[in-house]
């Protein structure tokens, strides 16, 4: 992952997808990147949040004597594409609890339900049925922006199932021991 695409989720992370400084401090926004400090030259944050603002991903809007940084809904589905490609690799402790997505999206919405589809594969989520997807770690962030940013809200159920007939087969899809 670059720099930009760690800025990005950085920014993701932050409440409200996005966060605001003081016009006085210039880009005093670097004290919300401390952690990075070691490793990055704050230059190097500085330019890519202008290379995020450059392709459309971020906007910035002053207000009162701060400006606000926010993700556009672009930025919004970069950030999601990003997460959604890591959660294949994710190793932390299970809690025993599966989250599953189900969805009846019609015709008319069919970008949607391919987007949402196409994002359940690539995160590696357990296909049970062809609109019936499993996942053992929380992801409900990512599911409800996903639904909100193609607007599938009424299309999309969200449960949390503590037991399923098949687990030890699903359990094995995910390498839970």
């Amino acid at each position: 992952m670059d720099k930009i695409e760690e800025i990005l989720l950085h920014l993701y992370d932050c409440a409200d997808y996005g966060l605001s400084y003081r016009a006085k401090k210039a880009l005093g926004v670097l004290d919300y990147f401390d952690h990075w400090k070691r490793e990055y030259d704050p230059k190097e944050i500085k330019n890519g949040i202008r290379e995020l603002n450059k392709q459309k991903l971020i906007q910035k809007r002053d207000y009162n004597d701060s400006v606000i940084i926010s993700l556009t809904e672009k930025g919004k589905l970069r950030a999601l594409n990003i997460n959604f490609r890591n959660f294949c690799s994710r190793k932390e402790k299970w809690d025993g609890k599966w989250r599953m997505i189900a969805f009846d999206i019609p015709d008319k919405c069919k970008k949607g339900r391919d987007a949402v589809r196409y994002r359940m594969k690539i995160g590696g989520f357990y296909e049970l049925q062809e609109s019936l997807f499993l996942y053992p770690y929380d992801c409900w962030k990512e599911i409800k922006l996903l639904v909100e940013l193609f607007k599938l809200e009424k299309y999309v159920r969200l449960g949390t199932l503590d037991f399923i007939d098949n687990e030890k087969e699903i359990k094995n899809y995910f390498k839970i021991v």
